[in-house]
């Protein structure tokens, strides 16, 4: 990192720390600053007492005793205030930190970036660390600002006995300071280049815990299964950090011998001073004190600056995630247009580049027009309604709305006309009424628009809840069964009354007799809305007006239900197979 970038980083982390609570932070300086200065007015308030004593001066013993005393006492005092504070501040810049990390994400637009394996890598550092790196940069810059004062204080005094004496002490110090910054970050390299292996750890620990996953794991015995798992993807880490942690203990121990050398010259050298009876008594216990202050100080920072580069590591890691990745977009937004005719125009994307998901696509999706999309698993279903979603981007064509782009209309707008339903939705610990009107926090929150969205998503009160009940197991609420969640997730897509509704396999886990029900509404339901259905019950989709099939990540059928039936090609195919399944079949079971 060039040194412009240096100061870039380290103005970025300071702000971050700063601005979580500005006169907070200034008080916190402020007695810091103190703190660091009361070791040099020790050592002062002891020179003098000790000088008063060996003239056989008494007239102001107890003005220097009592200047001594305050020194020690002092620090007992403001330390808890600085304890405090400093809590007060790591909270702050914690909770800052945790803000930004969250509104970085939010801002990327495309899940192709979210999902990719560097992000997944910067993601697991930062949530990891979000909680205590903050108080470790704020922890580290304040021991460091407190000895660079008590060093400074301290050299002067060093340096009326002798000139070089505090460059004796503190040059051999540097080396070694370097030797171990160096091991530490080599250290969080490698756990950073472990990315993979570390979110594998936090998933295994996380699944053998996880109360959703207990009753297979129970039942199947896995839990010996997940420990060997998580020891396993922990060996692959201590391996590689063995060889740095061997390199963390002796890279330094050169550079500390060379300091050895030079402290044991020091303390020869002083012997011989002293011997000489050159320094009063005073300046004699102000040096002794002076150099043990000093040592100390000088050891304690190695290790603050040592413990600096992973901080601002972290903190670089997040500002890269807030600039390149969730930079908005600075041309001017265009309008969704009256047209509401939406077209996909020769699109294609793939997950990786091995596969391709969608090829060459083309469709017409006329405004108010209800179009079911079928086809087996793996088809590009699900891929094709993300795309109109805008949660990817495609890698070829694009996706028009009368003939805007998607991508050049803002995202908040264009979201803010679609209500969707999607395979893996969201299973929310909140209220039932929480559950349902997150579906848009645009409008008036009432009771009964809640009530009337979950009327038709066909979601009845279970017994003994009311629409402000708890549910899920994670805060101790009541647990729903599949299909309930299904109906209430349903119910959050219909309590968005937007124009165009994308329902993704939106009764997969509902009985038969309550998806009866919700398919003979769904005309009365979508009336005056554009509505795209995914779904593999192809018996419910004989009242859309289209349907699409996919094959490979292709439109191979489009028409009236009917119409493709008659054609006896995939669609006929498909709905030949699901007939057959409810057929009547002989018992292959032995004397039945």
């Amino acid at each position: 990192m060039k040194n412009r970038e240096k100061i870039q980083l380290f103005k970025y982390s300071l702000r971050l720390l700063l601005i979580s609570h500005p006169r907070l932070s200034m008080l916190f300086i402020a007695m810091v600053t103190i703190q660091g200065l009361i070791p040099t007015v020790s050592v002062m308030a002891s020179i003098h007492l000790g000088n008063l004593v060996s003239h056989g001066s008494h007239s102001q013993l107890l003005i220097a005793c009592l200047i001594w005393a305050f020194t020690f006492i002092f620090p007992g005092i403001i330390a808890p205030v600085i304890s405090t504070v400093q809590s007060v501040l790591n909270q702050k810049s914690t909770q800052l930190t945790q803000h930004k990390i969250m509104l970085a994400i939010s801002r990327i637009q495309d899940l192709k970036i979210i999902e990719s394996n560097e992000i997944h890598d910067k993601l697991e550092v930062l949530s990891k660390e979000a909680s205590h790196r903050p108080l470790n940069l704020l922890v580290n810059l304040v021991d460091i600002l407190r000895g660079s004062l008590t060093l400074l204080s301290m050299s002067l005094v060093l340096a009326s006995v002798a000139w070089w004496l505090p460059l004796a002490l503190l040059l051999p110090a540097i080396p070694v300071t370097v030797s171990v910054a160096q091991s530490q970050l080599d250290i969080f390299k490698v756990l950073l280049g472990k990315g993979i292996t570390s979110r594998l750890i936090r998933y295994y620990f996380s699944t053998a815990i996880d109360i959703r996953h207990s009753k297979e794991i129970k039942l199947f015995n896995l839990s010996g299964f997940f420990i060997n798992k998580h020891r396993e993807s922990f060996d692959l880490i201590d391996k590689d950090l063995d060889k740095v942690r061997k390199g963390q203990i002796t890279r330094p121990q050169k550079w500390n011998f060379l300091y050895f050398i030079s402290a044991m010259g020091v303390m020869f050298w002083f012997s011989e001073y002293i011997s000489k009876g050159d320094i009063s008594t005073g300046g004699l216990l102000g040096t002794i004190q002076s150099i043990g202050l000093f040592g100390l100080s000088c050891q304690w920072m190695v290790y603050s600056f040592s413990n600096l580069g992973i901080c601002f590591s972290f903190f670089e890691k997040l500002m890269i995630l807030e600039k390149k990745h969730s930079t908005p977009k600075m041309f001017p937004c265009k309008k969704i247009p009256d047209n509401k005719t939406i077209k996909f125009e020769s699109v294609s994307f793939s997950y990786h580049k091995d596969k391709v998901s969608i090829n060459n696509v083309n469709l017409k999706i006329m405004q108010g027009d209800h179009i079911a999309i079928v086809g087996e698993n793996g088809a590009g279903k699900s891929t094709l309604i993300k795309l109109l979603c805008r949660l990817y981007v495609p890698d070829q064509g694009r996706i028009t709305i009368g003939g805007i782009d998607i991508n050049e209309i803002d995202i908040e707008e264009w979201h803010s006309t679609i209500s969707a339903i999607f395979q893996d939705f969201g299973h929310y610990n909140l209220t039932i009424k929480e559950n349902v009107f997150i579906g848009d926090l645009s409008t008036h929150i009432t009771s009964e628009k809640v009530s009337v969205a979950c009327q038709k998503a066909q979601f009845t009160l279970p017994e003994g809840l009311s629409i402000d009940s708890q549910i899920g197991k994670e805060f101790d609420g009541t647990e729903l069964s599949g299909g309930e969640w299904q109906r209430l997730a349903l119910a959050r897509a219909f309590y968005a009354d937007r124009p165009l509704v994308i329902l993704d396999e939106p009764t997969s886990a509902m009985d038969p007799r309550v998806e009866s029900e919700l398919f003979s509404q769904f005309g009365t339901i979508m009336a005056g809305k554009t509505a795209v259905m995914v779904t593999h019950r192809l018996g419910s989709v004989r009242d859309v007006d289209r349907v699409v099939v996919m094959k490979a990540g292709r439109i191979v059928e489009e028409g009236p239900p009917q119409v493709l039936e008659a054609l006896n090609g995939e669609y006929a195919e498909l709905l030949a197979l699901q007939k057959s399944q409810y057929a009547e079949r002989p018992s292959s079971r032995t004397g039945q």
